[in-house]
């Protein structure tokens, strides 16, 4: 695993962030690594919080923290529990939160891991072991649940129609590519990549819980971040997107938030040649108020 993952928006995030010596700041999807070991580098006495729900991914931090491991605590978990997690590590408050959305590199590019559609695995899409795989969930689900999933997960278009075909043949979806000739008779030509990607997201979203937790998060986080620190929240797609934005915008009525950016904040064009996958990354930066 040479390339876990590659961290976008990474010069941005140390700029927005404010970094301040002797501080404690919490990285709720650490992922590879990337965002956490370029704050450690800027910064001396920083200490830092890395949460992931993959043990994978954990793993793969604590073979490359290096001198930095004094300085870290990683945790296995789900940032919609942050308050436990921060209030198990016997923790006040938080110097600054960053997310970053989404499914990890190593994920999506490891068969058995069942989140491709272009690498043959068990139907599975598990960011936690403790999840319950996507094939079991189809198994159980009615029509009903497997359109909305479609429809507003992905956005896949005559969802319907997909939907009932996925629930006819749901005892034999074991594997990515069962899913994915499922799908094929549905949709050809230049559109089939498109709605493979909009119906695999769907359902990595719909078995992962992604929306729900998320919600649940950054609620947690914003009452969790010391007056005048930052959080910064990078998402990859409008469902996650809207749900950011509008819990930020609530919480600025409330006068508890305060937005940096009015705009989303996007990859240069420098950074998605390098990285393609960087191209659908939305930045939203957020301040605690003062009298918070």
């Amino acid at each position: 695993m040479d390339r876990f993952h590659e961290p976008v928006l990474i010069d941005e995030v140390i700029s927005w962030m404010e970094l301040r010596e002797d501080g404690i700041y919490c990285d709720c999807t650490v992922g590879g690594g990337g965002h956490l070991l370029m704050m450690l580098e800027k910064t001396h006495n920083t200490r830092f919080i890395g949460i992931d729900q993959d043990p994978e991914a954990l793993d793969f931090v604590r073979a490359n923290l290096g001198s930095f491991k004094e300085r870290v605590i990683l945790y296995e978990g789900n940032f919609a529990h942050l308050d436990r997690i921060i209030n198990e590590l016997n923790i006040k408050g938080l110097d600054g939160i960053l997310f970053d959305l989404g499914a990890s590199f190593h994920q999506l590019t490891t068969p058995e891991r069942g989140f491709s559609f272009n690498l043959d695995g068990r139907l599975l899409m598990q960011m936690s072991p403790e999840t319950v795989p996507l094939y079991s969930k189809l198994r159980a689900a009615n029509k009903e649940e497997i359109f909305y999933v479609l429809k507003n997960y992905g956005d896949v278009p005559d969802a319907r129609t997909l939907a009932v075909a996925i629930f006819e043949n749901r005892h034999k979806l074991n594997t990515t590519m069962d899913l994915r000739k499922l799908v094929e008779k549905r949709f050809s030509g230049r559109f089939l990549k498109k709605n493979l990607h909009r119906v695999f997201q769907a359902f990595r979203i719909w078995t992962n819980e992604e929306l729900k937790n998320l919600k649940e998060g950054l609620i947690k986080a914003v009452h969790l971040l010391f007056p005048r620190r930052r959080m910064i929240v990078i998402s990859y797609h409008s469902g996650e997107d809207r749900i950011v934005k509008n819990i930020f915008r609530d919480f600025e009525k409330q006068k508890i938030l305060r937005r940096l950016n009015k705009k989303v904040i996007r990859p240069r064009i420098e950074e998605i040649h390098k990285n393609p996958a960087a191209r659908s990354a939305r930045m939203r930066v957020v301040e605690k108020c003062a009298s918070c």
